[in-house]
């Protein structure tokens, strides 16, 4: 039976997403305040607005990205039933998995799971590397050594 492998949230992705956040509120803060001191009431509250929702989505961003990555919380997992993706919340079974490739992106690569039948998430379910700790084509190879290692002991029984 193979061992259980999890993979951390990454702390760097969540600071680099604070980071970029941070810039944008700062900028939309800035052309609010010039717009107040010009009288522009309309660019004002519409500049307002949108620092308030950059706000917003930083503070969701703390709670859910970055808290759990200084508690050490564990954002994907393998075992011997399946995959547990604990971002998105989606658990699959390596009975179901037909295949399993990597989907390099600008920011962040996904795992792609073909799934041998049509789920609730669809015949392919991604899932993005982006908040998994570790390096991407690293993240992949172990996944793709441990489906192939369950794969064997399914064929065996």
């Amino acid at each position: 039976m193979p061992q259980i492998i999890q993979f951390r949230y990454s702390k760097k992705a969540g600071f680099t997403g604070m980071a970029v956040l941070l810039i944008f509120i700062c900028l939309l803060l800035t052309t609010t305040i010039r717009n107040y001191n010009a009288h522009d009431i309309l660019g004002t509250v519409i500049f307002g607005v949108f620092a308030l929702l950059f706000v917003a989505v930083m503070g969701l961003m703390i709670v859910t990205r970055l808290m759990p990555a200084f508690k050490g919380e564990v954002a994907l997992e393998l075992d011997e039933h399946g995959i547990k993706d604990y971002i998105r919340n989606i658990i699959l079974e390596w009975k179901d998995v037909e295949d399993i490739a990597l989907k390099p992106g600008r920011s962040s690569a996904m795992l792609i799971f073909e799934l041998k039948f049509e789920s609730d998430f669809g015949k392919t379910v991604a899932v993005s590397l982006r908040w998994v700790e570790g390096s991407e084509n690293e993240v992949y190879n172990t996944v793709l050594a441990y489906f192939d290692e369950v794969e064997g002991i399914v064929r065996e029984d």
